[in-house]
C-alpha cells in the first residue's frame, strides 16, 4: 500500500538514528473481539475481523520455494519514496509463521528480496534478486503476535520478524518490494496481512502474489477483501545535505487520519515503553507538538495541514503522516 511521507528534512537538521517505514499493523490487541479470551502475557493477537456479516479467513499467504521446485510462490506490496528525498536501504523485514512451530527462533533459512521502479508485472528490478539469501538470523525475532481466527483464540501461529539485509539507493518515486523464504524443514511458511480492528479493507490496500498463473492480487478467501502486507524498511533519508536514518514500519496505524480533534497511534511492541516521544512537525518542517505515549494525543488547536509524526522509541525513529481538518 503506498503511504506517501513528506520530509520536513531541509529545515531540521537531527541526529542520526535508526528509524523506519512501517507499511501496516497486524496486531489488534490482547483480547479477541468478543472480549472473552486474553493473549498470553507479553503478546498480542492478529484476529481475523468481522465486519457487516462479512467475515476474513485468509489466516496468510504463501511467499515459499521449496527444494524440489514444486512450489514457487512470491508476495509483492508498494511504498513510496517522497519527491525531495533519496532513500539509501540497509535492511527489510518480513513477518512470517509456521502452523505449530515451537522453536525459538524464526522456521526459515533463506529470505529473498527484489524492489523494483512500479508494478513487478511490468516495471524493471532496480535492487536484489530472487536467488541471493538475504537473511540476517541474528537481528530476526518473536514478533509477539499470535495468528488466529475471529474469535477462535489459540498459540499455534507464532508470528516471527525476519530480517534480510539489502543495500542500495532509491530515487523519489514509487516501488514494490517482492519477497520469498525457505522454511528449515522444507514445509510451508505463512504470511499474516495488516490487520486492523473493526477495518476489513481500505481503497489503497493491493499487495499481489507470484504463482505459476503469473501475478494475481491478494483478496481474502472469505470476506473478499483486498489485501496489505506488513514490511519494514530501514533507510537513511537525504535531503540538500541533511540525512538520518529511519524506518518504514507496516505495522504502525494511525486513525483517525484525517481528524479534527485527536488520534490515536497502533505501534507495535517495541515502541510501547515509557520512554517513547511522539512528535509532530508542521509542513514547515517546525516542531509544534511532543507527546509522551498516551492512548490519545488532541491536535485541535492545530491549524489545518499535513504533519509528519516521528516516533522516538530510544532505539528507532519510525515516520508516518497526519493530515489536520
Amino acid at each position: 500500500m503506498k503511504r506517501k511521507l513528506f520530509s520536513v528534512m531541509t529545515l531540521i537538521t537531527i541526529a542520526a538514528s535508526a528509524q523506519t517505514y512501517d507499511n501496516g499493523s497486524m496486531s489488534t490487541g490482547s483480547t479477541t473481539a468478543n472480549g472473552s479470551n486474553p493473549a498470553p502475557t507479553g503478546y498480542n493477537w492478529s484476529e481475523l475481523q468481522s465486519v457487516n456479516n462479512l467475515t476474513s479467513t485468509s489466516l496468510g499467504f504463501a511467499a515459499i520455494y521449496n527444494n524440489a521446485g514444486t512450489t514457487n510462490y512470491t508476495i509483492a506490496d508498494d511504498f513510496v519514496v517522497p519527491s525531495n528525498e533519496k532513500w539509501t536501504i540497509s535492511s527489510i523485514d518480513v513477518f512470517l509463521y509456521q502452523t505449530s512451530y515451537t522453536g525459538t527462533v524464526p522456521p526459515i533459512d533463506n529470505l529473498r528480496l527484489k524492489i523494483y521502479n512500479g508494478d513487478p508485472e511490468t516495471a524493471t528490478a532496480v535492487l536484489g534478486n530472487m536467488t541471493t539469501n538475504t537473511y540476517n538470523a541474528a537481528q530476526s525475532s518473536d514478533a509477539k503476535l499470535y495468528r488466529i481466527g475471529n474469535n477462535s483464540a489459540g498459540t499455534t501461529r507464532k508470528i516471527w520478524k525476519a530480517k534480510g539485509n539489502l543495500s542500495g539507493e532509491l530515487q523519489p518515486g514509487t516501488y514494490w518490494v517482492e519477497y520469498q523464504v525457505h522454511a528449515t524443514n522444507d514445509s510451508s511458511i505463512f504470511f499474516p496481512p495488516v490487520t486492523t480492528a473493526g477495518i476489513l479493507d481500505k481503497p489503497t490496500y493491493n499487495a499481489k502474489q507470484f504463482a505459476s498463473s503469473g501475478w494475481l492480487p491478494l483478496t481474502d478467501a472469505g470476506s473478499g477483501a483486498k489485501i496489505d502486507m506488513p514490511f519494514i524498511i530501514t533507510y537513511t533519508a537525504t535531503n540538500l545535505g541533511t540525512s538520518e536514518t529511519r524506518q518504514y514500519d507496516s505495522r504502525i496505524t494511525v486513525y483517525p487520519n484525517p481528524t479534527a480533534e485527536s488520534f490515536k497511534i497502533n505501534l507495535p511492541e517495541e515502541s510501547l515503553n515509557k520512554d517513547t516521544k511522539i512528535e509532530l512537525y508542521d509542513a514547515s518542517g517546525k516542531l509544534v507538538k511532543t507527546f509522551d505515549l498516551s492512548k490519545e494525543y488532541n491536535i485541535s488547536n492545530l491549524k489545518k495541514g499535513i504533519y509528519m509524526i516521528k516516533i522516538n522509541d530510544g532505539k528507532n525513529i519510525k515516520v508516518t503522516k497526519l493530515i489536520k481538518n
